[in-house]
């Protein structure tokens, strides 16, 4: 007789369905119990304005702030089912460093700016606690599961099967009553003990739920007159909002106003120097274009003017002319839960196009699973073919909060580290294509030199093959973010061959207009008009070898005017 045959003799349909059963039976009745402690447990790390917390669940009637020393506050919203955000203050703010920051009016107003949607916040919170109660649950659940099928595995072996003959009288005679066919009268005992099991373990997650710290009443609160809903545990600390509370709403306003008009601004003269452009930035025949982007840092109006004059420009190239967008890096400013809602405008930016992005040092993970969860492609040490191209990212593996009070690197991976591996291991040096890094340190490394500003001699030989003394590099170009400011683009002549290639580097300016050395009193908030010209640049590649001919520079000033430059060619003529 064969294995299989032995196998199948052993195991009988009915022993595998009982087996499912016994399984299904264990993890309903363990359920209430795992629910219970995802909701006690489930929590994560954020960062509100400058202030880090820690976020859970409460089941109280209100979302609360705990500072601490200084109490909490309340405010009567919550989601559903009646939980509400539980946010600890965890350490004291980045940018004040001390407890005295918390009642410093000007610290409180610079918070607000940096917090300027709470609905927005709550929706991302929303999310992120549906994610991690999720995982929580089925660990939990996962857990308890298998120690209650340890426990039945264990009572089965000690135990003696209960037949019909060994009932006691009274229950041979109820079984017969109840369910007079054996085969029902078989499962009626282990349904009673799951329905009892049930109960038990429904009854006790109910106890513990009632018992859990979430859950009890706030006490005596002390409501904030000017805001509905709004409360706090101390009357010192409300009687500080109440003073900073008109300053922070007549700054609030007075910054939408202004981002208003900024954008009305740029608009308009936007269609005068799109006009003026006229047929000069149109592609030529055989080319196609992308657009490339870097550091939109969390500016809310930075995103909106683009999204505003997108259309425009993509009606004046034509019809499918560009093809793709990329982003070098630092999408958030902060890398925070609270910015899943500009993650999420930001990737739809550009709509019908594909989105690149590479993780810059002002993103985090949490900014990767959202850039990923709202439609960008981050092709993280990996070469994919997207819209005819073939592109290569490498994620930053630094992260630095925003005023860089705290700069980590949890991988140990350097900036050089990531540069080489992707151009060693990832990127075919004989294929073109384009290579986005968020520093200028990873893109040296992936090119064979020290520094980019070795570069700075190539200017002038921009459509001139020479040979620079640079070793060939991979064909194309590469794209790279982080200086806030547009240097180049330059031109690396690949002529150690037969066949002259060439790569251009192209270090973008930010497209959010975002200041990239923030301080206390300076920094771009995500309501703020820009600090710095929005920039972003248009790249002209041949469809036939996907190496970049031309590029045509736009930049939106901060006095609200837009300039378009006239058509720069590199490389060689291709046709």
């Amino acid at each position: 007789m064969s294995v299989v045959a032995k196998l199948r003799g052993r195991i009988r349909p009915r022993a595998l369905l009982a087996a499912f059963f016994c399984v299904l039976g264990v993890a309903l009745v363990a359920a209430p119990l795992a629910l219970e402690q995802a909701v006690e447990n489930v929590r994560f790390t954020d960062r509100l304005g400058t202030v880090p917390v820690e976020v859970s669940l409460c089941h109280n009637g209100f979302s609360q702030v705990d500072t601490g020393v200084l109490g909490s506050m309340y405010w009567e919203q919550t989601g559903r089912f009646g939980f509400g955000a539980c946010v600890r203050v965890t350490d004291p703010p980045e940018a004040g460093s001390t407890l005295s920051s918390y009642v410093d009016r000007q610290f409180i107003q610079r918070n607000a700016v940096l917090i300027n949607d709470p609905d927005s916040v709550a929706v991302a919170y929303g999310h992120a606690f549906l994610r991690e109660f999720r995982n929580e649950f089925l660990r939990t659940e996962a857990l308890l599961t298998a120690l209650g099928l340890l426990i039945v595995v264990a009572v089965r072996r000690n135990g003696r099967p209960v037949g019909d003959d060994e009932l006691p009288w009274w229950g041979h005679r109820l079984a017969r009553r109840l369910t007079p066919w054996p085969r029902v009268r078989a499962v009626m005992w282990p349904t009673l003990l799951v329905a009892t099991a049930l109960t038990a373990s429904t009854a006790y997650a109910g106890y513990a739920f009632r018992d859990w710290p979430g859950s009890a009443d706030v006490g005596v609160i002390y409501p904030l007159p000017q805001v509905d809903e709004l409360s706090f545990s101390s009357p010192q600390t409300r009687e500080i909002a109440a003073q900073v509370q008109p300053f922070i709403e007549k700054n609030t306003e007075r910054l939408r106003q202004a981002a208003d008009q900024y954008e009305d601004q740029v608009a308009a003269s936007f269609a005068i120097a799109l006009g003026q452009a006229g047929r000069e930035i149109l592609p030529r025949a055989g080319e196609r274009i992308v657009i490339a982007e870097a550091d939109p840092q969390g500016s809310f109006v930075g995103t909106a003017v683009r999204t505003r004059i997108y259309p425009a420009l993509l009606r004046a190239l034509g019809e499918k002319a560009v093809v793709l967008r990329t982003i070098a890096g630092d999408i958030t400013s902060n890398g925070t839960v609270a910015e899943d809602g500009f993650v999420q405008r930001e990737a739809q930016g550009l709509p019908g196009v594909p989105t690149v992005a590479v993780k810059g040092d002002h993103d985090s993970d949490k900014t990767v699973e959202q850039m990923i969860d709202h439609g960008m492609l981050v092709p993280d040490q990996e070469t994919r073919e997207i819209a005819g191209f073939r592109v290569s990212v490498a994620n930053d593996p630094e992260f630095k909060t925003l005023f860089g009070g705290s700069v980590t690197n949890e991988s140990g991976t350097t900036e050089q580290e990531i540069g080489q591996k992707l151009r060693t291991e990832v990127v075919d040096d004989r294929s073109s294509g384009i290579a986005v890094f968020h520093q200028a340190v990873a893109a040296a490394a992936y090119l064979g030199i020290g520094s980019l500003n070795e570069l700075d001699r190539t200017v002038g030989r921009e459509t001139t093959p020479y040979d620079d003394g640079i070793p060939d590099v991979p064909p194309g170009t590469v794209d790279v973010g982080h200086s806030h400011r547009s240097i180049g683009p330059f031109v690396i002549w690949n002529t150690d061959t037969d066949k002259v290639t060439w790569t251009v580097v192209d270090r973008l300016g930010t497209s959010g207009g975002a200041e990239n050395s923030p301080t206390f009193n300076r920094f771009s908030a995500p309501l703020s008009i820009p600090l710095k010209p929005v920039s972003i640049r248009l790249q002209y590649f041949d469809t036939k070898t996907g190496l970049q001919t031309g590029y045509v520079s736009i930049t939106l000033g901060t006095d609200a005017t837009a300039a378009i430059s006239a058509r720069t060619d590199v490389g060689l003529p291709l046709g």
